[in-house]
């Protein structure tokens, strides 16, 4: 079991032990420290709203991803995420995408009040646990969003570099140390 949630197991069951105890002894004290372990209890509940997946299917129309190919080389090649205005919780940390969703070989109908924004490959990330997940700064996004005569509200078109995209999932990731240890080349 993972730490965190051992951690929301364990403080749980303190919660309820001392609630039952506070009954059957019928004592103020375990009620006093039935009272304590919700405080215990916040740091291991899971942050739900920190990131956002983007679901196609879920979403009825509402997003779509699609690979822009041109006749040239593959490293001019897009994905574009449209998503309606409103669509993306700008609050979240994260976009989550599904390489999986990807569409390819549809029209995309120009449109001139589209608010599209580009995103640099030090904003992309992969998921820890999810396969085929590539995830994108959101907090990186709205900073750069000063400089440009829109808001992250009007934004309704995310562009990627597909090569961004294939070097992030090429790099391996990070193995980092225990405390007290080190990795030897």
């Amino acid at each position: 079991m993972k730490p965190k949630k051992f951690g929301l197991l364990i403080s749980l069951l303190l919660f309820l032990t001392f609630i039952v105890l506070s009954l059957v002894f019928q004592s103020i004290i375990y009620l006093y420290v039935a009272s304590v372990c919700p405080l215990l209890i916040v740091p291991f509940l899971p942050d739900i709203r920190s990131s956002q997946f983007i679901k196609p299917h879920a979403a009825k129309g509402a997003v779509r991803l699609i690979k822009l190919e041109s006749m040239e080389t593959s490293e001019s090649d897009f994905l574009v995420i449209l998503f309606e205005p409103g669509y993306v919780n700008w609050k979240s940390s994260k976009l989550f995408f599904n390489l999986q969703d990807i569409m390819k070989d549809v029209y995309v109908k120009p449109d001139p009040y589209a608010a599209s924004m580009t995103v640099l490959k030090y904003d992309l990330s992969v998921h820890k646990r999810k396969k085929e997940w590539v995830g994108i700064s959101l907090a990186q996004l709205a900073e750069r969003t000063p400089q440009l005569s829109y808001t992250t509200n009007e934004i309704n078109r995310l562009v990627i570099r597909m090569s961004d995209l294939k070097e992030l999932l090429k790099v391996p990731q990070a193995v980092t140390a225990k405390a007290g240890r080190s990795l030897g080349a």
